[in-house]
């Protein structure tokens, strides 16, 4: 059951699409709701130009990113204070100065579910490219995340991209145990060059889903194409709530993360993306 919600907040539009996907998530499953921002210390810190004058000039940018970051900071609160008013939450902000993954670890232990734009920044700028962060975000966390775009759209169907890898029952258990689709009908999306392999799949995920009082469909199909742009398309068809995947897959047990199917999707999510690896 799903009792605590951390999301991380920045400036981006995926950022506050995250923060609005939050709040509604708290609101409807009876959670409360933390919110964390902070500054990436390392990203402030500019290489040295090596010429005369540079020190002078290298701390000015710093002091200036530096300024920028804080007063990103000061932003963020007063609106994530005002977005908990307007809930009805109360107010529980987290903030860190330093390496970015070691706070969002330390974070995540207290809770169940982490939230996030695809582009959450801890450097004072608005966006930044998360693979980096959100690879290891993904790797080490202990919690599942919820990974948004720039639009949360207010579907009613879950989609449950199944392959029968350890991953993907792992996140379909996750899914499942924590209630965060408990209210809307689940279509399980199961591909293979094999129809009866995808069959079989689809059917073990969506008796696995009835099982726990799930409204349930299946979805077998077959195909060679690239899983990540058949579900990226099944999602946007549908206009799908939530999109729950393992972080690797049959195609990608050998690859690093962002060189999956699981990472292509996370860099432009058709949809929230419920992932646990």
């Amino acid at each position: 059951m799903l009792k605590r919600v951390l999301v991380l907040l920045g400036e981006s539009v995926s950022s506050v699409a995250a923060r609005d996907y939050a709040f509604r998530l708290a609101r409807t499953r009876g959670a409360s709701l933390s919110g964390l921002a902070g500054i990436d210390l390392a990203a402030l810190r500019v290489p040295s130009l090596g010429r005369a004058g540079a020190a002078a000039f290298q701390m000015k940018l710093e002091q200036g990113m530096r300024a920028d970051a804080d007063a990103a900071q000061v932003r963020l609160h007063a609106a994530y204070e005002a977005e908990c008013a307007r809930n009805g939450l109360p107010l529980d902000w987290l903030s860190f100065e330093g390496d970015p993954m070691e706070a969002l670890v330390a974070a995540s232990e207290a809770r169940d579910l982490l939230v996030t734009g695809c582009d959450t920044a801890f450097q004072g700028t608005l966006s930044s490219p998360l693979p980096d962060l959100l690879s290891s975000l993904l790797a080490k966390t202990p919690r599942p995340v919820v990974v948004c775009g720039d639009e949360a759209p207010e579907g009613e169907i879950s989609l449950i991209a199944y392959d029968g890898s350890l991953p993907a029952m792992r996140a379909l258990q996750m899914f499942v145990l924590l209630g965060t689709g408990r209210n809307q009908p689940a279509l399980v999306v199961s591909i293979d060059p094999s129809r009866d392999e995808a069959a079989r799949m689809a059917v073990a995920a969506g008796s696995y889903l009835r099982a726990h009082g799930y409204e349930a469909s299946e979805l077998p199909l077959t195909t060679r194409v690239d899983p990540s742009e058949v579900l990226h398309l099944e999602a946007e068809a549908r206009k799908a709530s939530t999109l729950v995947m393992g972080c690797y897959g049959h195609r990608g047990l050998k690859e690093m993360l962002f060189g999956s199917s699981t990472g292509k999707l996370v860099e432009n999510p058709p949809c929230p993306l419920f992932i646990y690896h």
